[in-house]
């Protein structure tokens, strides 16, 4: 494939003249990594041995909001006029499937027992490390074209994959535990263990795939590719859930909330150095006020007043798996929204991401 950021000249999908930016690209591609390596840092070395530090617990706050709140960000492409025609096309994926999500899952919680919650629970957990792996890839995908005009090898996505895999074997011990069946907790151990010998084999074979593809990194290429790769070692280091969980969890937000930013700010479809501040606003509404009712929706069930009333318990319960069911829902939404082998996709996220693919 041709170099596409060889040439000074470049047109959009609607044949307008554009300038390179490389500096943009940078900034990006640096903010992806930083967004990556903060707050797993803050979680890994830093909390655990000063979580009692009020800044710090202050810190810890924003970033678990951040963590959740990226989920309504999804909502932005139902408000962009560009992709409405895309929701029409798929009605069943973009609005009937969140929508059953939503419900089934919010009356699960609401009225089935523990062990049938625990099941859905686990579902959902192996299938958000899953999700958490993918938008791995991706970022990898859009790190190498920016910085070489070509996507990822398929070693390269094997090797992210791989610790993708082993990811939601770890998982299933360090949240499943708590609530899975007292007869699955030695299964969960044994996972554990496999996944955290078979890490250090992916880390070898992520390695031996870098040194064959040398002649065509670059130093950014380079740390997103090993970002991308290690991107779930916080599981082998320690169960506990600050380590274990959270520290690659907000990290996972943080990078999507990059992303949406970018889609907002270029959504007026004007020429691209021009931002759209409204779409930029509709997308901070979204963060800061559904952002707050997915955070807070499991403190709801823990009031006294709901716990001592049966009906108001229902409908908490309710709430609290409605969410599960538009986090889920928000997975699959993004399954499809940016699917590059798509054209339809393919042309809209080239429209926003102009100065990546240029």
């Amino acid at each position: 494939m041709e170099n596409l950021s060889s040439n000074p000249i470049a047109l959009d999908v609607e044949g307008r003249q554009l300038v390179r930016n490389p500096a943009r690209k940078r900034w990006f591609l640096v903010s992806l990594l930083l967004s990556t390596w903060v707050p797993i840092a803050f979680f890994v070395f830093v909390f655990p041995s000063r979580g009692a530090v009020s800044g710090l617990a202050g810190i810890k706050t924003v970033f678990l909001f951040l963590g959740t709140a990226h989920v309504p960000a999804t909502l932005f492409f139902y408000l962009d006029k560009n992709f409405s025609g895309i929701i029409r096309k798929h009605a069943a994926r973009y609005i009937y499937v969140p929508v059953a999500l939503i419900v089934v899952t919010g009356l699960i919680f609401a009225f089935s027992n523990t062990i049938t919650q625990a099941f859905v629970l686990l579902i959902y957990w192996a299938w958000q490390a899953f999700h958490y792996g993918r938008q791995n890839v991706g970022i990898y995908a859009f790190g190498s074209i920016a910085e070489t005009g070509t996507g990822p090898r398929k070693e390269e996505k094997l090797a992210i994959e791989f610790g993708t895999i082993l990811a939601i074997l770890g998982t299933f011990k360090i949240l499943g535990t708590a609530v899975a069946p007292q007869y699955l907790h030695h299964t969960f151990d044994l996972f554990y263990q496999v996944g955290f010998v078979a890490f250090f084999a992916v880390l070898v074979f992520s390695v031996v795939v870098y040194i064959k593809f040398f002649r065509h990194t670059t130093l950014l290429k380079s740390c997103l590719f090993f970002t991308s790769v290690l991107f779930f070692l916080p599981v082998f280091i320690s169960t506990d859930n600050n380590i274990g969980f959270l520290s690659y969890a907000i990290a996972h937000g943080l990078q999507y909330i990059i992303f949406m930013t970018v889609i907002s700010a270029t959504a007026s479809g004007n020429e691209a150095r021009s931002y759209s501040y409204k779409s930029l606003a509709q997308l901070a509404g979204l963060l800061l006020i559904v952002g707050l009712a997915f955070w807070r929706v499991a403190d709801l069930r823990e009031t006294e007043i709901v716990k001592s009333t049966w009906a108001y318990a229902r409908v908490a319960d309710f709430l609290f798996g409605a969410v599960l069911g538009a986090t889920m829902a928000h997975f699959v939404v993004d399954a499809d929204a940016w699917r590059l082998s798509i054209e339809s996709r393919r042309e809209y996220i080239k429209k926003r991401f102009s100065f990546v693919f240029d």
